[in-house]
């Protein structure tokens, strides 16, 4: 009798785990020489194998077009900050990639499925965030990976992180090992996992400290249970639960704006009929300072505005331009 279709699946996972591309192809296609002529689940584990060596030869022609001394790991950073996303295997990175981005990021119910970092541009209004979905963190020790020094710098040189724990897994077991990793690496999040041997808050490490946030994938399998059982396991951290619609984006984006020290506010244009566009201006900003950021002429012209929000004492209380803008305010600035 041929070994079972479930043994097999788990033997091929743990001998291509953490292989460089090259590794990884040489062992399935030997497996897939040797493959069982069977139907069902037999021909379904190959085609999926097929497409993850169409895959893999596919990031290795990537990476032999570019020179020889670029580094994949190294991203030019674009936009207001750059925020790297950071989980285990399997974890739903790519998944919240493509939700964020409209990118088309591989996916896949194998691990490592991501082997360089994809990168992205999240636009929620009139400014950017780079976000780069980076492979897995792995389980045990950095060193059980090829590109564990690429890992290390990319994370580094992150602005934010952003934490992707899948909630359909051991949670507790989870978040220690991203944080005992992010530690390995020299980073310390923003949050504390809780349970033995963590008597002390991850601010009082030697690593770098980043703003955190924290996103439990699966949510539609596990439901708001496994959110507020993360939220128990991180305390202090911002968590959000995947599949995120749009009011959990404008949540995401306010807890990542409060680590950037900014506010996001709204720009509406009381001569055009064309939808209001949001700017992520410094916390304190003014009227002034949120007309600097729509156009430096446009800051020179400008004479008065009218505001609706928190910073208003009734909607569309007429302001001066040194007026200072809360989360949230919509904002009509006038030239005369």
């Amino acid at each position: 009798m041929p070994m079972s279709h479930r043994d097999l699946w788990h033997k091929i996972k743990r001998e291509t785990k953490g292989r460089p591309p090259e590794e990884e192809i040489r062992v399935l296609e030997r497996y897939l020489g040797d493959w069982p002529e069977f139907k069902g689940p037999y021909q379904e584990m190959r085609k999926k194998y097929e497409r993850r060596i169409a895959e893999l030869k596919r990031i290795l022609n990537v990476q032999s077009s570019h020179a020889a001394h670029r580094d994949p790991f190294s991203v030019k950073k674009r936009g207001i900050a750059e925020i790297v996303l950071v989980g285990l295997p399997n974890s739903g990175k790519s998944t919240l990639m493509n939700a964020l981005t409209g990118a088309d990021a591989a996916t896949a119910d194998y691990p490592y499925t991501t082997l360089t970092p994809n990168v992205g541009m999240w636009n929620p209004g009139a400014f950017a965030f780079e976000l780069v979905d980076l492979p897995p963190i792995p389980e045990r020790a950095l060193d059980e990976v090829h590109y564990a020094a690429g890992l290390k710098e990319a994370v580094l040189n992150a602005d934010l992180l952003c934490l992707i724990v899948s909630l359909d897994g051991d949670l507790a077991t989870d978040v220690r090992a991203l944080h005992d990793r992010l530690e390995e690496i020299g980073v310390a999040p923003l949050f504390a996992p809780e349970g033995p041997g963590n008597e002390g808050d991850a601010r009082d490490g030697s690593g770098r400290v980043l703003g955190t946030v924290v996103v439990g994938s699966r949510a539609d399998v596990v439901g708001p249970e496994g959110v507020r059982a993360l939220s128990e396991l991180v305390p202090g951290a911002s968590v959000f639960g995947f599949p995120i619609d749009e009011s959990g984006k404008d949540d995401l984006l306010a807890a990542l704006c409060r680590f950037l020290d900014k506010i996001v506010v709204v720009a509406r244009d009381p001569r055009s009929r064309d939808e209001p566009l949001r700017y992520a201006v410094p916390a304190g900003a003014t009227v002034l300072d949120l007309a600097r950021h729509i156009h430096k002429e446009f800051a020179e012209s400008a004479r008065r505005a009218k505001v609706w929000g928190a910073s208003a004492r009734f909607p569309g209380q007429e302001v001066g331009l040194d007026h200072p803008l809360s989360p949230g305010d919509v904002v009509e600035i006038y030239e005369r």
